[in-house]
């Protein structure tokens, strides 16, 4: 015989069996939003329509709190681990940033995250870690752990074609005012490369940065088949949008490329910004220049003032910033940032900074 719904209480039901005997169910939402039958047990043993629905109440309570209930715990014997599909994300997908993302899982994600079934994890367990973790980091912080987690979630969703949904979808992210204020000029940069003066690789690092514009990703993966030095231009991959575009050599960067080509024998496949006596050129990159950024430009900041404190990026802001003063379009601007969108490079096209100071002068004449 098929279920049949209890007249007293929400969501039991019980099936009278050919034996004789009773058995009760409950049904309620899982984590995944899909509808499920819970067996309770038999009239024989006790269980009564009360008791049943004692047991739905107390089993939608718990996934409420992102816990499962003794019922339900039983469905979940071969439990997978987020820390099962995290090490298959950093195993599979092998990039240069890898290891410094493996460092940011280690650090907050896997003791929150890590033993917890990765079906089962819920955005209430996301919004909770995201509150917590915000009391200790800044937002642009929290920001970038929350986006490693839907990284992992939809790597593993794709590898293996799950119907599901990534929790992180659903998890409003903290709201930061991140436009940098701070550009360098023209004097900056040249003091920033006389203290650079004799570092070849940091060098070029910044060089590269304040001519193509692009991120640090783009600019840690180029090689030197990349390059074209008879038309000072290098191929930029944009790792945000996925995408391939032409960027172009100043004459410093020209002659610094080529030396750094010359040094390592213009084998094509050889990073630019590289060095083997490093293990991890990303990690060192940014504390090189934080250390250089602070002693030039930072002095007397703190350390939460995005707006004002000069980072590695910058060198996209400033090189962006600098091309709308000098009366560049905006279709170009975006053509040089690989920006996706118009709207995203408007904030870049602006008067330069001393229009209006001759007409200002002679108003009150």
């Amino acid at each position: 015989m098929g279920l049949i719904k209890s007249k007293k209480f929400v969501g039991v039901y019980y099936r009278n069996n050919k034996n004789g005997t009773t058995t009760y169910y409950f049904t309620y939402k899982d984590e995944m939003r899909k509808q499920t039958f819970q067996k309770v047990g038999e009239k024989s043993q006790g269980i009564t329509e009360q008791y049943a629905f004692e047991k739905r109440s107390e089993t939608i309570l718990n996934l409420k709190n992102g816990e499962l209930s003794p019922l339900t715990k039983s469905k979940k014997r071969h439990m997978l681990k987020f820390d099962e599909v995290a090490n298959f994300y950093f195993d599979n997908h092998k990039v240069r940033s890898t290891e410094k993302r493996k460092r940011y899982y280690q650090y907050r994600l896997k003791p929150y995250f890590g033993q917890m079934n990765f079906h089962s994890i819920t955005a209430k367990h996301l919004m909770k870690f995201r509150d917590e973790t915000r009391k200790d980091v800044s937002p642009q912080t929290t920001i970038m752990y929350l986006e490693l987690m839907a990284t992992i979630f939809n790597y593993y969703i794709k590898s293996h074609n799950l119907k599901i949904q990534n929790p992180t979808k659903l998890v409003p992210r903290p709201k930061i005012d991140n436009r940098r204020e701070r550009i360098l000029s023209k004097n900056e940069i040249s003091t920033l490369f006389t203290a650079l003066d004799g570092n070849l690789i940091l060098s070029l690092f910044c060089s590269l940065a304040l001519c193509t514009a692009a991120r640090k990703s783009t600019i840690l993966n180029y090689k030197v088949k990349d390059v074209d030095l008879e038309h000072s231009t290098i191929n930029s991959f944009d790792f945000k949008n996925q995408s391939t575009y032409k960027s172009f050599l100043d004459t410093r960067t020209h002659q610094l490329v080529k030396q750094r080509m010359e040094q390592c024998g213009h084998n094509p496949d050889t990073y630019l910004v590289y060095r083997n006596d490093i293990s991890d050129i990303v990690r060192w990159i940014s504390r090189e220049l934080k250390i250089i950024f602070d002693i030039l430009f930072n002095q007397g900041l703190d350390r939460g003032d995005i707006k004002n404190r000069v980072v590695i990026h910058t060198f996209r802001h400033t090189t962006l910033s600098h091309l709308g003063m000098n009366g560049v379009n905006s279709f170009l601007i975006q053509k040089i940032s690989n920006h996706k969108s118009q709207k995203m490079v408007e904030r870049y096209v602006k008067l330069d900074e001393n229009s209006g100071k001759k007409e200002i002068s002679k108003l009150w004449k």
